[in-house]
């Protein structure tokens, strides 16, 4: 599908009959584990990119080794507090984090560009209502309104990122 003809509509559209797979499973055609599993990973991955070893972790969050270990490599469960004790030591983002294992169910979309844009948009758009800083929305929006500030925002977005990446190219000749 060329890209002018994606839509929201058209990206989450199932591409199978209902019922057959979840919405959200975009291209994962494995397996899928469980939220608590896809949430481990996340954390082994984090580890690894941050060249962390989970001792270490451990050691800072002054926890028992054994302990992450079993929690980690093994059936242990993590449980949520356990979870955000982690992510609060690693530095990953809440949010981008359940955005990919919740919504997207797949923990590698964390690490990605677009879910790091999506779950950013969405914070700014949930401050701006929370605190209606502008003002208060008080007609019915249709979706293809919204829809068309989100891509206009996007592409002046993309055009800022251009000019700062020709300007340091410039600065750097």
């Amino acid at each position: 599908m060329p890209h002018k003809n994606l839509t929201p509509e058209t990206v989450f559209k199932p591409s199978s009959p209902p019922g057959s797979e979840p919405v959200f499973a975009f291209a994962n055609s494995e397996p899928l584990d469980c939220e608590q599993d896809q949430y481990k990973q996340l954390i082994k991955a984090e580890l690894v990119r941050q060249r962390l070893p989970p001792a270490h972790l451990a050691d800072r969050m002054q926890i028992p080794r054994p302990k992450l270990h079993k929690i980690l490599k093994q059936n242990t469960p993590l449980s949520d507090t356990m979870r955000d004790r982690i992510f609060v030591e690693l530095g990953i983002d809440e949010v981008r984090a359940r955005f990919s294992v919740a919504l997207l169910r797949d923990y590698r979309a964390y690490s990605e560009k677009s879910a790091f844009v999506a779950v950013e948009s969405l914070k700014s758009f949930y401050l701006e209502l929370k605190t209606c800083r502008r003002g208060s929305i008080d007609v019915d929006l249709r979706p293809a309104i919204i829809h068309e500030a989100a891509r206009r925002a996007y592409d002046l977005l993309i055009s800022h990122q251009e000019r700062v990446i020709q300007n340091d190219q410039t600065l750097q000749a």
